[in-house]
């Protein structure tokens, strides 16, 4: 074995394919290091690097976990729908935040679930999760809890998952009537952003009802501009407001620079797609 070879093969472990729901939490509580296995797109790559080592492989993706349906005022999404099936159910501002994800074959494999629970600080998701107020239901044998994504999210490639928890459910209001817009800054198609802003608004007339922008890449995880948001809800909207929105879109972001871009870029990014976010949604 070459020392290259390190870096191509994973570790070994063992593969379970549990036969209903229960049987899987109950392996996961009590192998404390296995790992379950959806789409494989984050874990995968994970693996062959030995960035984690997993005892075992829980293979997930065959449980009855791949749904979207419309309750009330509520869309409750399963935790293994594809990207592709999210991109095509026309949920506002969720949708569109989907199909910007990756390259086909990433849409068609990978899953809403699999993508929080790995919960990079770049991934396209956390932006218009936490803009819609998203929450997260996570089962164990023990029951069912649902927290709030913005809690959830504890720090990056950190989720509040616990040992034997499973992410099984995200729930997203309807959000009719609003306008809606996910813009994203990447090196080529299908990459993780470098700076990614959603934004959902409402208008009455040409005032601003209610105003919500996410943005992600730029903190250790996704954030609520909160500055922006407050130079826009009850103003008519105008060059002038989103401008001075744009600008304060800014005072969220806390990016550090790599080899995408340096931080004071990446800042300035999140002034300009804002302001193309609340354009693109005007249009709308």
């Amino acid at each position: 074995m070459n020392e290259l070879s390190i870096f191509v093969y994973p570790p070994k472990f063992g593969y379970v394919i549990p036969e209903n729901l229960n049987e899987a939490l109950e392996f996961l509580e009590q192998h404390e290091d296995a790992k379950p296995l959806a789409g494989g797109h984050s874990l995968i790559p994970m693996l062959k690097l030995r960035i984690i080592r997993p005892s075992y492989l829980v293979e997930i993706r065959r449980l009855p976990l791949n749904y979207i349906k419309k309750e009330g005022n509520m869309y409750k999404i399963g935790a293994l729908s594809t990207h592709y099936e999210i991109s095509k159910a026309q949920i506002p501002l969720l949708s569109e935040t989907a199909s910007r994800i990756g390259d086909p074959q990433v849409r068609n494999m990978g899953t809403i679930g699999g993508s929080i629970s790995h919960l990079d600080p770049a991934a396209d998701y956390p932006a218009a999760l936490i803009a819609m107020d998203a929450k997260v239901k996570i089962t164990s044998r023990k029951g069912e809890r649902i927290v709030d994504f913005a809690s959830f999210a504890k720090d990056m490639f950190t989720p509040d998952i616990n040992v034997g928890e499973l992410v099984t459910e995200i729930q997203v209001p309807t959000f009719e009537g609003y306008k809606f817009s996910y813009q994203k800054l990447e090196r080529r198609a299908g990459d993780f952003a470098i700076v990614g802003v959603a934004v959902l608004l409402k208008l009455s007339g040409d005032v601003v009802d209610d105003i919500r922008i996410g943005l992600t890449a730029v903190n250790r995880v996704a954030v609520r501009a909160k500055g922006a948001e407050e130079e826009l809800l009850g103003k008519r909207i105008n060059d002038e407001v989103i401008e001075k929105a744009a600008t304060r879109a800014m005072e969220s972001a806390n990016p550090t620079s790599d080899l995408r871009g340096s931080a004071e870029y990446k800042k300035k990014m999140v002034k300009v797609l804002t302001k193309k976010a609340i354009l693109t949604a005007l249009k709308r």
